[in-house]
């Protein structure tokens, strides 16, 4: 395979255009149709998936992010999930508290502690945006100073607001430091109505890098599926990515390549072994392009305002005009 790719970059143009152009049938051809699956599923078709919301234009994993991709029209909110010591499903990426908040001038001597060691009194004390503007200068904004961890129950807040509600892309992060999270996020998500609902078919999806957490969700939810999220690293584990293809397929879910993985000739045999293919974390526009040709079925992204652009959805409103509507 790479032999052919390397010789369509050396011959003349038209010859190399033909020989990708062959490849990339020959690797995504003959696969379900977006459309059809999203029909039997009920997830979105080239889902934009606004990666810890609109983080880009506002620090993620925060309200202003997801008020933004929420109005922006993303199809899902994407957020990682972890519990407090006094049992409260939050959204944060990291283990630590370290990178996008202040706990080391509140909480001195903790910043190397879990999520799990604090409260959520604990966590309301700190600072999760001032991070964000000494970050990225050219974005910031003094009114994401202050902005605090959210809730689960918060961002479902603002999903619920809109007229036409995002889904929620739900990761279970590190899961073995959260035993029994996934009882607890199934029981919040029906008790709120975003599960056995009807109206909410492929609203929810569950991912995670833990086959065994999403084993566990599919014991509690079966209904609402699921994506093995991989990397580099878990292909290197793993052996190889066909073995990755049919541990996601024995577990029931689709896959979640890292964008170095997302070639054709792993999008296409994904989707014809019947796998939902989402692929993270895109951010450019000719990325964005390549990768749905590629046949990806979605892309997790920091600018869902581009990739709703790309797709001839954007509804005009700016970022700098939708963050300053909500206050911001």
């Amino acid at each position: 395979m790479k032999k052919i790719i390397a010789a369509a970059f050396l011959a003349p143009p038209l010859a190399a255009a033909a020989v990708l152009a062959a490849l990339l049938l020959h690797h995504v051809a003959l696969t379900p149709s977006c459309e059809k699956r999203a029909g039997e599923s009920g997830i979105a078709c080239r889902a934009v998936i606004a990666h810890r919301g609109a983080s880009h234009d506002a620090p993620e994993e925060t309200a202003p992010a997801y008020l933004l991709a929420r109005d922006l029209g993303a199809d899902y909110l994407e957020m990682d999930v972890q519990r407090t010591a006094d049992g409260v499903i939050v959204a944060l990426h990291d283990d630590t508290l370290e990178r996008t908040t202040n706990v080391g001038e509140v909480f001195p001597g903790r910043e190397k502690g879990p999520v799990s060691s604090f409260t959520l009194g604990e966590l309301r004390r700190l600072d999760a945006g001032a991070w964000f503007n000494a970050r990225y200068p050219e974005r910031a904004r003094q009114s994401f100073t202050g902005v605090p961890v959210p809730t689960l129950e918060e961002i479902i807040d603002i999903a619920d607001q809109a007229a036409a509600p995002p889904g929620l892309y739900i990761e279970t992060k590190s899961p073995e430091l959260h035993p029994g999270i996934e009882v607890e996020l199934v029981r919040l998500l029906r008790r709120r109505g975003w599960i056995g609902n009807p109206a909410k078919r492929g609203r929810v999806i569950f991912q995670s890098f833990s086959l065994e957490s999403l084993g566990k969700l599919a014991g509690l939810a079966p209904d609402v599926p699921r994506v093995y999220l991989v990397d580099e690293e878990t292909e290197r584990d793993r052996g190889s990515w066909e073995t990755l293809v049919r541990e996601a397929r024995a577990a029931g879910s689709g896959i979640g390549p890292v964008g170095y993985l997302a070639y054709p000739w792993h999008t296409g045999p994904a989707r014809r072994a019947g796998l939902m293919v989402h692929v993270y974390t895109i951010n450019l526009p000719w990325q964005m392009r390549l990768i749905t040709l590629f046949g990806a079925d979605g892309l997790f992204t920091d600018r869902p305002d581009i990739l709703l652009e790309i797709r001839g959805r954007g509804k005009g409103e700016a970022p700098d005009a939708i963050l300053a509507r909500h206050g911001f």
